[in-house]
């Protein structure tokens, strides 16, 4: 089984959390037990380690399985049963901790009520502050609160933009509440395959996505490529489930690019952290092209020549230089195809020529 970045990434976070945990706890423990520095260190130690080890353990084994749920519930459900989680999580490692540092001669409670309370604060402050971070984007309630884009500066990103085929022949035929079903399903489908390979999702613009990476993170093991491949295939293995259920299965083409984007926040009323560009416009005109030449992957010279090697099984093939809509001069972009595992568009889109729509 191949390990994704993000798992890898999380895998890092994890040890992380549990040293940090382990310190933390000692100084605590420390401070609690003035009359026996010692033991007070190995005490709050020990309970550092079983709370990160529950919790991370939690996010591993039970939260990150239940990403759907996320989809089903009220925000306020979910954020009670996660803080329900880790005040448990807590509450036991403060216990059990308790309980094997306890001498014969002490009476007290395992745990204080102010410790209860504590507890309770820290869980709910935590992943109110994780689901907020959630619903906005992947690091945007921290850039806002940091205020990293208050002045707008220039970053170089790795951009990927999906549009999805067909949506306005889907839209008429499933209505308005069902195609909602489907773009709601086909985004979480592709959204896996993203943050495995630790992209994050910029923005929805309709039946479109765009994600964007630092360029070193997007180019390192060619992350870009492979999540979008990954997004791909996923899809292809769900076509049966979208065709049982919705009469016909899911599919996008994309544009891969990269370059220097302008990032700054944007609104008052509503605010947002914004890209502009000529890259981001770029990356635009290449998604067109692919709606023009029919390809499914359409990658530009300043990302593949940047790309010290394509994932295994991803060929890419010259399409020759092309005017692109707005540009003076022409750009000679790559068509990016998997050798084996994934239909080529033209599969997909079989039986769909004529029809009026190529969104």
């Amino acid at each position: 089984m191949r390990i994704t970045a993000r798992q890898r990434y999380f895998a890092k976070i994890a040890v992380w959390a549990l040293l940090t945990s382990v310190g933390l706890g000692a100084v605590f423990g420390r401070l609690y037990s003035p009359h026996d520095v010692i033991r007070g260190y190995i005490h709050g130690a020990v309970a550092g380690m079983l709370i990160s080890s529950t919790i991370i353990l939690l996010e591993f084994v039970v939260f990150s399985r239940l990403s759907t749920l996320v989809r089903r519930v009220p925000f306020i459900l979910f954020l009670a049963l996660r803080s329900l989680g880790y005040l448990v999580a807590i509450l036991l490692g403060l216990a059990v901790s308790a309980w094997l540092f306890r001498t014969s001669a002490e009476s007290e409670p395992l745990i204080e009520r102010g410790a209860v309370m504590f507890s309770l604060v820290l869980s709910l402050g935590f992943n109110l502050l994780r689901g907020v971070n959630s619903l906005l984007g992947e690091g945007v309630l921290l850039n806002f609160v940091a205020g990293r884009y208050r002045r707008p500066h220039i970053e170089e990103r790795v951009l990927l933009f999906i549009d999805m085929v067909s949506s306005t022949a889907i839209a008429e035929r499933l209505g308005e509440t069902g195609f909602l079903d489907f773009l709601n399903r086909f985004v979480a489908d592709i959204t896996g395959p993203i943050l495995d390979q630790l992209g994050t999702i910029h923005k929805y613009v309709g039946d479109e996505i765009i994600v964007t990476w630092p360029r070193a993170a997007g180019l390192r093991d060619a992350r870009c490529v492979r999540a979008c491949f990954d997004a791909l295939a996923r899809l292809d293995a769900a076509a049966d489930t979208y065709i049982r259920d919705f009469g016909r299965r899911a599919d996008f083409r994309a544009a891969l690019h990269c370059g220097p984007v302008v990032i700054g926040e944007l609104g008052v009323a509503k605010m947002e952290i914004a890209f502009l560009g000529d890259t981001m416009n770029t990356a635009e005109r290449i998604l067109q092209a692919c709606r023009e030449t029919d390809h499914r992957v359409l990658a530009s010279p300043a990302l593949v020549d940047r790309l010290s090697i394509l994932p295994a099984g991803i060929a890419r093939r010259s399409i020759g230089p092309l005017r692109l809509r707005g540009k003076e001069s022409e750009i000679a972009l790559y068509a990016l195809v998997a050798t084996a595992g994934v239909p080529s568009i033209s599969h997909v889109t079989a039986g769909r020529r004529n029809s009026p729509d190529q969104n």
